[in-house]
């Protein structure tokens, strides 16, 4: 017994085989499960850190702009993959999170956009609502109006009547004219007794002065071998505002001229350009009128556009006149009236 209880005291733990074993490999399978442990704590947040950076390589843009702070350390920007500005762990969103973003509006933005970028805004009826262009309007120089005058010789006649002046317009058989102040000087020598040539001048006269306004001159000469000028309401002769009192004074004294004896242009010319107007309707069958007479007439014309009307029988021969050379060389024009078209009859009125 004694022996037995003094082998069994010698003994410990620390100095048993058996025990020493034991513990061995008790401590061998702790170090391994904790290693295990730890390697499996330290690959799987590497896994799910190459999932976050694939999707959001997958579904978000690329910022290659460097941050000190960033994971990569203090290098060059980001790699392939990485989230902009999110390189601190702790800035990184979740693919949850991701989902949770949604677009947002920003009107700074969307302004300055605005400025930048050119807008164009096209209509798709828009050449449909387009106003066409206004069609020229005939007749300048038919009535009272303001501008200058124009158009061509018209009714049984040939050539052209071209108001070059500024002021009210009127017409005289075809010859139109724009001024100030406006001369009649009117043939009624024995030959304007023709197809009632004379009674015909009369009725274009009064149509030609129903066309001026008050505020325009004018005055009437009628001629043979004398030149007679018609007064106005007062009685005096020379230019007359176009009232209506002068105009009903003219028309009483048409009854009074008939058609007589020779013809003197020089004389009736003269005597209308005493008033210095800027327009003379001048009138006449042309017979006698010399070259002689033009160049007189053109050193005395004062400026004055002679608008020159001719009465022949028959069609325009288009011969070079006196009667032609005087309205050109003045800045008029010349209009030639067929008087074989007249009516027999002698208009009313």
């Amino acid at each position: 017994m004694a022996n037995r209880d003094d082998q069994g005291l010698g003994r410990t733990p620390m100095t048993d085989p058996r025990s020493l074993s034991t513990s061995v490999l008790f401590h061998i399978a702790l170090a391994a499960l904790a290693s295990l442990t730890a390697l499996s704590a330290v690959i799987a947040p590497k896994d799910e850190e190459t999932g976050r950076r694939s999707m959001r390589g997958e579904l978000e843009p690329t910022d290659n702009r460097a941050r000190k702070d960033r994971e990569s350390g203090a290098g060059g920007g980001g790699g392939p993959g990485d989230l902009g500005g999110l390189g601190d762990p702790a800035m990184q969103a979740r693919p949850a999170d991701l989902a949770m973003v949604r677009p947002t509006h920003d009107p700074t933005a969307d302004a300055l956009l605005s400025e930048i970028l050119p807008q164009s805004v096209v209509k798709p009826d828009e050449s449909l609502s387009r106003e066409l262009p206004e069609l020229p309007t005939p007749g300048a120089g038919l009535i009272p109006g303001s501008g200058a005058g124009g158009g061509g010789g018209e009714g049984g006649g040939s050539g052209g009547g071209v108001g070059r002046g500024i002021g009210p317009g009127t017409e005289f058989f075809g010859s139109r004219e724009h001024g100030r102040s406006f001369a009649y000087v009117i043939d009624c020598s024995g030959s304007m007794s023709t197809r009632n040539a004379l009674d015909i001048a009369k009725a274009e006269l009064l149509s030609s002065l129903d066309r001026l306004p008050p505020d325009v001159g004018f005055s009437v000469t009628f001629y043979d071998l004398n030149a007679r000028k018609l007064a106005d309401s007062a009685g005096r002769r020379g230019l007359m505002p176009a009232t209506a009192a002068n105009k009903a004074r003219v028309r009483a004294q048409l009854g009074a001229v008939a058609p007589f004896g020779g013809t003197d242009h020089l004389l009736a010319l003269r005597t209308a350009l005493v008033d210095r107007p800027e327009v003379i309707f001048f009138l006449t069958d042309a017979a006698s009128m010399t070259n002689d007479n033009v160049e007189t007439l053109l050193r005395e014309s004062k400026g004055a556009r002679i608008q020159a009307i001719e009465f022949g029988l028959g069609r325009d021969m288009g011969q070079n006149t006196p009667l032609r050379r005087l309205a050109a060389e003045t800045g008029g024009s010349y209009h030639y009236v067929d008087t074989s078209r007249f009516p027999k009859k002698p208009p009313a009125g």
